[in-house]
């Protein structure tokens, strides 16, 4: 008979070799959105150039895109990948080591499965048949234009509408279904949201609604369909681990048990947005700070305070020494805020505000990173800003010369320099201080909307195509 190992000494060992063999956890004890969310990696030592064939030590073609960033626990990657899909990679020689599915037919009851893949073939094809519609009255559309007394051209964009029309009432019965996948923006996809682990066990979300829980060997242990985000663009909000619970942001903010699935609370008046949540903990009570502005007690669901900031483009809002920071400009009231936190929970909860700022105004998809008093964000066009963390006084703002395109990847502090990268994998490689200094521009040649992590002297990037482990090679 096999002698029993205690649970309590099991957890131990798990902690002693997350320890030993992986990166620093966040303060709930999980590894997740850029590491432990704060971005910044101080004991890094990455190199500062590396192309496509520069400094790459290994580079693993990924089953299908993803703008999901990895993270490490041990020897191993778990990153994701389109359009539903949990992937663990050896993070030393790039082998992927299981792949794990997490659509409704991988989860719905055995004698459901052949009547749910049967109706959702029939909503694909009645969605290409829409989009085909849709573009020829499109067409249509742009010859009536320039022809306006044209008859028959005309009377054919009038049947394609019909056609349109009688198209969308088909589909509406399915897209109240749970197993129905919903539309998805090309910019997010189904896969933005970035697994979160435990070290023992790793937990995903995706666009389709489904939420599972892996061991790290890659068993499922549950999976269960929460709910579809609210818009077409899908979501990319990270759950974060806080009180004990698994904390997921689709549409409604959710609290379920992490090791079963169960519901223990939800909170329908949290605002929604698109950045991860951060979690804060005050006289040892757990706090989730959205970026819509909700400060949230985990154990209850409470909503305590309601800022009047909500930055619902992917900037996540982040605590350093007792300050929370929101740091965005879009204009409509959506500026850069610090609020001093209070030093305990009782009512009436009012965090302080310290001070206000305009950087440029543009959407941030970006997280900023904090290093020695002052942050450093970038928006979507290429413009890093740099402010003093006590004041709010934007101390530089610089246009870096990153290419056309958009800026998804969040600011990452590795060592004793700073990165920004652009989707079209241009990186430039920069020094902390009050002017910028560039070091290096590097160009990987594969798409990027997901940002770097690091370990020691390695920087594992994901890319459209591969997954990348970047270092002296």
């Amino acid at each position: 008979m096999r002698p029993k190992i205690r649970p309590w000494i099991l957890s131990v060992m798990l902690l002693v070799l997350v320890l030993l063999n992986g990166p620093l956890m966040a303060a709930d004890g999980y590894v997740g959105f850029r590491t432990d969310g704060t971005g910044a990696y101080p004991d890094a030592n990455p190199v500062t150039t590396w192309s496509a064939e520069e400094n790459v030590i290994w580079a693993t073609r990924m089953p299908d895109t993803s703008n999901s960033l990895p993270v490490i626990v041990n020897d191993r990657l778990f990153v994701c990948s389109e359009p539903a899909t949990l992937v663990a990679v050896d993070k030393n020689t790039g082998e992927i080591l299981w792949e794990a599915s997490n659509e409704p037919a991988d989860i719905a009851p055995p004698e459901d499965v052949a009547d749910l893949e049967e109706k959702t073939a029939e909503y694909d094809r009645l969605r290409g048949e829409l989009g085909a519609v849709n573009r020829q009255r499109r067409q249509v559309g742009r010859r009536l234009q320039d022809d306006r007394d044209n008859v028959e051209l005309r009377q054919e964009h009038a049947q394609l509408t019909e056609q349109r029309g009688e198209l969308i009432d088909q589909l509406a019965p399915y897209l109240d279904t749970w197993y129905v996948r919903p539309p998805a923006h090309d910019y997010n996809g189904y896969s933005s949201p970035t697994p979160i682990t435990d070290g023992s066990h790793v937990w995903v979300i995706f666009g389709n609604g489904i939420a599972s829980c892996f061991d790290v060997e890659g068993n499922r242990v549950w999976s269960r369909f929460i709910e579809k985000p609210p818009h077409e663009w899908g979501t990319s909000n990270t759950p974060v681990l806080a009180d004990g619970k698994l904390i997921l942001h689709i549409d409604v903010l959710r609290a379920l048990d992490p090791l079963t699935g169960e519901e223990l609370w939800a909170q329908p008046d949290a605002r929604w947005n698109w950045g991860t949540s951060w979690v804060h903990e005050i006289d040892g009570v757990s706090l989730i700070i959205t970026c819509g502005g909700d400060i949230v007690r985990a154990d209850s669901g409470e909503i305590i305070a309601s800022l009047p900031d909500r930055y619902e483009w992917g900037s996540g809002p982040f605590v350093e020494d007792g300050v929370l920071y929101f740091i965005e400009s879009q204009g409509d009231g959506k500026i850069s805020r610090a609020y001093r936190m209070p030093e305990s929970v009782d009512d009436p909860f009012e965090p302080e505000l310290l001070w206000e700022a305009v950087p440029e105004e543009n959407r941030y998809y970006a997280s900023p990173v904090i290093h020695e008093g002052l942050i450093y964000a970038i928006h979507r066009h290429n413009v890093l800003t740099c402010l003093d963390a006590e004041t709010g006084e934007i101390v530089y703002e610089e246009t870096l010369n990153l290419g056309r395109g958009d800026v998804f990847a969040s600011v990452v502090l590795a060592g004793e320099y700073l990165i920004v990268t652009h989707e079209n994998g241009t990186s430039i490689v920069f020094e902390p201080g009050r002017e910028f200094t560039e070091i290096a521009t590097n160009h990987l040649g594969d798409m990027v909307r997901s940002t770097p992590i690091f370990d020691g002297d390695r920087m594992y990037v994901r890319g459209y195509e591969n997954l990348y482990c970047i270092g002296p090679d």
